[in-house]
Order: C-alpha cells, then structure tokens, then sequence
C-alpha cells in the first residue's frame, strides 16, 4: 500500500488545530469521501490506550473505541498486538490507515492521524463536564462525521427485555452494552419496549398492576403513566412519530384487535375488524401506515395499512410465518422475523418491487430493530443456550455482538439519535 493512498479521495491532508464543537464538524464538512468501492472501510489503528483509566471507563478503552468505530460500518479498527506498534510505520506495517491517539490531562484530547503523512486529519478536545465513557462515545461520533459526513451511532442507546432468571424486565443500555440499567425496578413482568420518535419517552406492558397495561414512560424524568387498562389484553404499544397517537393491541372485543388512541383526548379506534388475531403494529416513519402481523388467511404475515384502518396491503407472501415488522428509517423497507429451513432469520423487503433479502445466518434470529442510520439491523439471537443482541451490517452481513454478561436479552429497539434528547438514564453514563 502506498503510503498516505487511501484510494477515498481525501480531500485536504491536514486540518491543523481543528478544535470545536460537534457543530463545527458539520460545518467543516467530511474529509473523506466514503463513495469508495465496494464500501470498503477505513482501516484505523487502535493503540491500547493504557494511560487512560479502565475503571473510569467500566472497560478497557481501546475496546471502546474500537466497537464505537466498528459499528459505524465506516471503520475498521487495527487492534495493537503483543508487540505495540511505536511508529506510524509499525502502524502502516499491520495495515492501518490512520491512527486514534488520545490524551487526558483533565481534557480529553483526541485526534485522527494519516499514517502516510503523520498530518492531524481530526483533532477535538472534551471537557471533564461528562464521564468519561461519555466522552470517548461522542469522540467516536465525531470522527465519523469528519471524515464520512455520516452521523456516527455511539452515543444511541438500546431498549429490550432482560430476564435474569427471575422474568423479564425492560432495561436500557449503551449500544454498546455497557450500563445496563432496569427501567422501572419493579418486581413485575415488563415486554414489548418501543421508544419514542424523538427519543425522550418510552413505551412498554407490563404486569405491575397484575394484568397486562401499557405504560408510556418519561425518560428525562422518570415518571409514567398508565395509558391502556381495558379488559383483556394490553399489548404492543407504539407511539407515532409525532407522539400523539398510540397504536397498540387490544382483545377487548374478543380477538387481538389493532386499536388506536389519541393521548390527549383518550379517543379510541378499531383499526382491524377480523376473526384472527391482528398484532405488533409499527408506524411508519412519516405516520401515513402501520404494519402489523395478522393470521387471518391462516398464518402471520405482515399487511400495512393507514391510521384510520383502510387501504389494507399483505407484504409478505415468501414463506408462512412472519411477524415482528420494523420500519427502515426512509420507509423505503421492512425489516422482519421469517421462519425459514434453517430456524428464524431477519429479512428485509423492499415494499417497491418485493424484493426480499435475508440479513443474518445460524437461525434463532428474531425481533428486528433499525439503527436510525438504516445501515444496520439490531436483534436477538438464541444459540448456545444464551439469548443476546447482535446488529448486523446491511453492506456486509457481518453480525457484532452487542449484550454479554448473564441473563437472556431479547426484544430489543434503537433508539433514534440522541443529540438533542438525552435521557436521564443516559445522562449519567
């Protein structure tokens, strides 16, 4: 490889002194431009980074960093070996392209460096005012805006069920998995979380009150309240991109109907009218559809339709057990459950055409959730005895575990960015 040829098209060496805020990135615009072939990703050296405090950080940092990068789908991280590289020419030897180094002195200074050039491609520097951790998540984020001009996906958090052995709880979680911290503390069944569109509430049901209700939960705050109490089932709540309306699941009238119900007013409506059971409705990114999951020509398939119950559309007609629909972020797609020869796996249609692409492997695959870029999907995966949550690059198929410790995770949801809506939970990190 010649030196400094990142066959990317650069387009300037050096940014000397670029030291600012997040803003300043957008303004300045992307260093590399990432419309190279076959998406193939940057290589970037990760030192192991020992000057900076483990314990601090809850792990080691060169790990996150080197996950915060990876996830992206721009980066590939370049881990130092036995033998730490002690110049950019070592670096250049194992492959990389350009180097992280950082520096705490109260500040956490950190910066991208050409391993041809040994010029700063990115330098920023962070305030004690966050943790840490906090701090080399939005570093990551940066760097992938300056040298993309994409929004980096490190600082976005997970919702799922957690069940430690005791039953299920809704947690919330780093995306990387660090943090793992139950939502309510209750003692009681929790399933089914589902953020809001803008990133400060949370949906969920759960057995607190002994029957299954649906909570819309204030995550800046921590308060909730109770939103579905009806006879029956109260399932599957999800809020829409505007976060007036919930669409939900209700067997009030018998079968599990799709209801919806204006947050303000209380106004209920039956959207689906069938002897089957209607199920998991999602709404679509601009709110003009809801897909759900219904079994009435005799297995569950997903069907779209409009908020007010017409202009019904089937989606799926490859296979005969679908469920668990998740919008992309265009709307362009849905990502869902198929079960297949090989046990269940994430598929993904594409609603202009049909065309249908199967994104994981090994089976046990289940509960899609888009990252809020649309490059990659979020899902729980049964194998070994253990229940964890993986995400799986679209470009390349190439699945990243999430979640480790003990317990099975499962039902997991995205969040969109988190920029301007930072949680109370994520506040803390």
């Amino acid at each position: 490889m010649m030196r400094g040829a990142f066959r990317m098209g650069l387009a300037w060496l050096a940014v000397g002194g670029l030291v600012g805020s997040a803003s300043d990135v957008r303004a300045e615009g992307p260093i590399i431009d990432v419309r190279k072939e076959a998406d193939r990703r940057i290589a970037v050296g990760i030192p192991k980074l020992g000057d900076l405090p483990s314990q601090a950080i809850g792990s080691p940092p060169a790990h996150v960093i080197a996950f915060d990068l990876e996830l992206s789908g721009w980066f590939q991280p370049v881990r130092a070996g036995v033998l730490p590289p002690r110049s950019l020419d070592d670096w250049e030897r194992l492959g990389a392209e350009v180097v992280v180094e950082l520096e705490l002195d109260g500040d956490l200074t950190g910066r991208i460096v050409d391993v041809g050039t040994g010029d700063a491609l990115f330098e920023r520097s962070y305030g004690a005012g966050e943790s840490l951790r906090r701090r080399l998540h939005r570093f990551c984020d940066d760097v992938v805006l300056a040298l993309t001009g994409e929004r980096g996906l490190a600082r976005t958090r997970i919702l799922c069920e957690w069940d430690p052995g005791e039953g299920k709880r809704i947690v919330q979680m780093d995306v990387d998995g660090f943090g793992l911290r139950e939502l309510t503390g209750d003692q009681a069944l929790e399933l089914s979380p589902r953020w809001s569109a803008d990133g400060t509430r949370a949906v969920y049901t759960s057995y607190a009150g002994g029957y299954p209700d649906v909570y819309v939960h204030d995550l800046r705050v921590g308060g909730r309240e109770r939103v579905a109490h009806y006879e029956g089932l109260n399932a599957q709540g999800e809020l829409s991109p505007d976060g007036e309306v919930l669409a939900l699941t209700l067997s009030e009238s018998g079968n599990p109907e799709i209801y919806s119900k204006v947050l303000v007013s209380g106004k209920m409506r039956r959207l689906t009218h069938q002897s089957g059971t209607d199920a998991s409705p999602t709404w679509s990114p601009d709110g003009s559809r809801i897909a759900f999951v219904s079994d009435r020509t005799g297995s569950p398939q997903i069907y779209v339709m409009r908020p007010d119950g017409s202009n019904l559309e089937r989606v799926t007609f490859r296979g005969n057990y679908n469920t668990a629909p998740d919008w992309s972020p265009d709307g362009t797609r849905i990502a869902y459950c198929a079960l297949r020869s090989d046990g269940f796996q994430i598929q993904v249609i594409e609603l202009d055409g049909g065309r249908v692409t199967t994104v994981t492997e090994g089976g046990g695959c289940e509960d899609p959730s888009w990252a809020p870029d649309g490059r990659a999907i979020l899902y729980s995966r049964t194998a070994g005895g253990r229940t964890d949550l993986y995400v799986t690059n679209l470009s390349e198929r190439r699945a990243l575990r999430v979640s480790g410790g003990s317990g099975r995770y499962s039902a997991p949801d995205w969040s969109p960015f988190l920029d301007g809506a930072a949680t109370r939970e994520g506040d803390t990190r």
